[in-house]
């Protein structure tokens, strides 16, 4: 039961960090355009089009913090591993409980953070574009909450899967990902 609702968390977890990284795709591809009028803007119409700063801020955190929180349930984060992977399996394992339940105290307070900034800004307009600067900061609320869930979420995966890392030759994360056999 306890195996089946972690499933569950993670195939939910992977439809979030599936829209999320398409959220991530789709800011990123909008940023050419902003750019490509810009500099269109600039060097030929030799008038600079003032919104691409803005809008490119907004879509530049678009970018990182909605991906940077897919990236904790793909473990593809940045992250060095080399000296917990070369311990046992179950040390290299409650180590990375251990890293994994900093990570969550750190989506806590970064999700608390931001929805302060997004409160305290909320009533601010960003120049020329004419949008709450609340909406700079939502991104990051996002993945402080990104963070915290995928991080439980892994720590679950390592106690249900704890058999088959205690049978591992070496730990890495990919034995979070694979059932008792």
């Amino acid at each position: 039961m306890f195996l089946s609702f972690t499933n569950l968390l993670d195939r939910l977890g992977g439809g979030i960090a599936g829209f999320l990284t398409l959220i991530g795709g789709v800011s990123l591809v909008a940023l050419i355009p902003c750019f490509a009028w810009l500099v269109f803007g600039r060097y030929v119409l030799n008038e600079t089009p003032t919104w691409v700063e803005q809008v490119s801020l907004i879509l530049i955190v678009l970018v990182t913090f909605p991906v940077a929180a897919a990236g904790m349930r793909d473990n593809s984060h940045l992250s060095v591993s080399f000296f917990r992977d070369a311990l046992p399996p179950k040390v290299a394992a409650v180590i990375a409980v251990a890293t994994y339940a900093v990570m969550t105290w750190f989506g806590y307070w970064m999700m608390i953070g931001a929805i302060d900034l997004v409160q305290f800004n909320w009533s601010k307009v960003m120049p020329i574009i004419h949008v709450s600067d609340g909406w700079r900061w939502m991104p990051m609320a996002f993945c402080g909450a990104g963070i915290m869930f995928y991080s439980v979420v892994n720590i679950l995966k390592i106690i249900t899967r704890w058999k088959v890392i205690s049978n591992a030759s070496y730990y890495h994360d990919d034995l979070l990902n694979k059932d008792e056999k």
